[in-house]
């Protein structure tokens, strides 16, 4: 259902609104395999991407997420849905760059009220993702690893 979510002309980043709510909640290793699998994967899937584009951007803005999480440990909802919104700007100005360099194109831009309305509804499904992401830490937890 998700998949299909548009408001007017506009979608949602599902991939990385939720990467960046499992980066911020999880952790910085649950991110960025979320970031990595998630932009190859729609690399794969969408026509027209280079591969590895859409992963460069998204580890690199998950990175970036959690940096921003660890200083305002714990995560509150308002602050990865925050985080969400700011970062979706440069999500999709970093992706356009990418896409214009790998392909050797023209930058092409995006009208502002489009973009608002994209990371309006990033931060929704980023602060939707987060009571989910902290369901499923607690019911599985952090794996227990050898202290050195």
């Amino acid at each position: 259902m998700l998949t299909h979510l548009q408001v007017g002309s506009v979608r949602p980043d599902l991939v990385f609104a939720m990467g960046i709510a499992v980066a911020m909640v999880l952790g910085f290793e649950s991110g960025m395999t979320w970031a990595f699998v998630g932009g190859v994967s729609l690399d794969l899937l969408l026509p027209g991407q280079v591969l590895g584009s859409t992963a460069l951007t998204l580890v690199l803005l998950v990175a970036l997420a959690s940096l921003v999480a660890r200083v305002l440990w714990p995560p509150r909802l308002v602050f990865v849905a925050a985080t969400a919104i700011v970062l979706t700007f440069g999500y999709h100005l970093m992706s356009q760059a990418v896409l214009s360099l790998a392909n050797g194109s023209a930058f092409t831009g995006m009208a502002v009220g489009d973009l608002v309305v994209i990371a309006l509804l990033n931060g929704i499904i980023a602060g939707l993702t987060v009571p989910a992401a902290r369901a499923l830490e607690l019911r599985f937890g952090e794996p227990d690893r050898l202290a050195w």
